[in-house]
């Protein structure tokens, strides 16, 4: 049997255990939980040393952007114009002042897991619930896969659900801006630009499962090579070329193959189904973060077609499904149902431990032999 490094297996253990005591003992928020959490995971993530699958690249990146790269460069990059730097522009500036100031590398991962793991913990305190369990579910694996692996990414979607906020308050200018920001980071983040009109289309069980059903019909026809001529037209050359990349990726186009994650998926649509009366009766804005994360589910079961679009696409907005709507449902159901959920989802919680450490823990380097940080290398 295969573990994970002891202070990742005991922030698992601490969030499982706080889960439970938030729901059932303090029976709302307790922030000293999440405070912990959010501290452990930047420290983990931010020092970490050749942990994750991209570090080497990045590191390598990282003297690469500061040595062959004007500023001007990234100025260009950043108001749309012809540029010769191909990495987004704010994750290429971060890099350069950092190297320009002398400091070292592990200075980029901080600075990032700082920016990453604060925007998306301060969003799941405020709107979540249940922090506590919605911090497990993000912390198995999310942050493994995005935070401490595709950096870039991950902050581009920790803008992105930051900018939830302002969804809520239908303030369309901050949400824009968001949306730019996180543009500079990671170009996927352009696909969450419809969702501040999304979270007002009226939804209920019926029309989630229609919804569902006509997208998985839809999938072997590929929909997704429809969008290149439109994205063409509309939108910046630098954001229409990254979709194509992905249309004709050789490494990553294939078909995304049925497996364990589809089976979670399906018991995550059941829940949703069967108890979204009580999660909108119960929550506040829980009809938003619905229609999110059914958008998230569709775009997965359209794109199926391209295994790196069903992967990276959809990923903001299956961030509200996990973390967001499963979390509330589970508050908002009776004390017999809540028990049964809690209880499910926990046991879900642990086999996925294993499964990662298993599958990912040692490739990863996130193994006891492996796993080394900066702060006790």
């Amino acid at each position: 049997m295969v573990f994970l490094h002891p202070a990742f297996t005991l922030l698992f253990i601490f969030l499982f255990f706080a889960s439970l005591l938030e729901l059932f003992q303090y029976k709302k928020k307790t922030p000293v939980f999440t405070i912990i959490a959010g501290v452990v995971l930047i420290i983990l993530a931010g020092f970490r040393y050749y942990v994750g699958a991209d570090y080497p690249a990045y590191k390598n990146l990282f003297v690469g952007f500061s040595i062959y790269t004007d500023y001007s460069d990234v100025f260009n990059k950043a108001i749309f114009k012809k540029s010769a730097e191909e990495i987004e522009w704010i994750f290429v500036l971060i890099n350069k002042i950092i190297f320009d100031l002398g400091m070292p590398f592990y200075i980029v991962t901080f600075v990032m897991a700082l920016i990453t793991i604060s925007l998306k913990l301060s969003t799941i305190y405020k709107f979540s619930p249940l922090p506590a369990l919605s911090t497990l579910f993000y912390f198995m694996p999310v942050f493994f896969f995005e935070d401490s692996g595709q950096m870039r990414q991950g902050v581009g979607i920790a803008i992105c659900v930051y900018s939830f906020r302002y969804i809520v308050e239908r303030n369309l200018m901050m949400f824009l801006l968001c949306i730019y920001l996180a543009l500079g980071f990671h170009k996927t983040s352009i696909v969450f630009l419809p969702a501040f009109w999304l979270v007002k289309i009226p939804m209920n069980s019926q029309r989630i499962l229609w919804a569902l059903v006509i997208c998985l019909l839809l999938s072997p026809l590929e929909p997704y090579k429809l969008f290149g001529d439109m994205f063409t037209s509309l939108l910046p050359q630098d954001v229409s070329g990254g979709y194509d990349a992905y249309v004709n990726d050789s490494q990553f186009g294939g078909d995304l193959e049925y497996g364990i994650t589809d089976i979670v998926k399906i018991f995550f649509i059941i829940t949703l189904l069967i108890f979204e009366k009580e999660g909108s009766k119960k929550i506040a804005y829980f009809e938003y973060m619905r229609n999110l994360a059914v958008f998230g589910l569709c775009m997965y079961y359209l794109f199926r077609g391209t295994r790196i679009f069903a992967i990276r696409l959809p990923g903001v907005y299956m961030f509200f499904l996990t973390m967001f709507v499963i979390p509330s449902l589970i508050y908002a159901v009776e004390d017999r149902v809540k028990k049964v959920l809690i209880s499910g989802y926990l046991l879900y919680l642990s086999l996925m431990y294993f499964n990662f450490a298993k599958s990912n823990g040692e490739a990863g380097n996130f193994t006891p032999s492996k796993y080394q940080n900066i702060l006790w290398k």
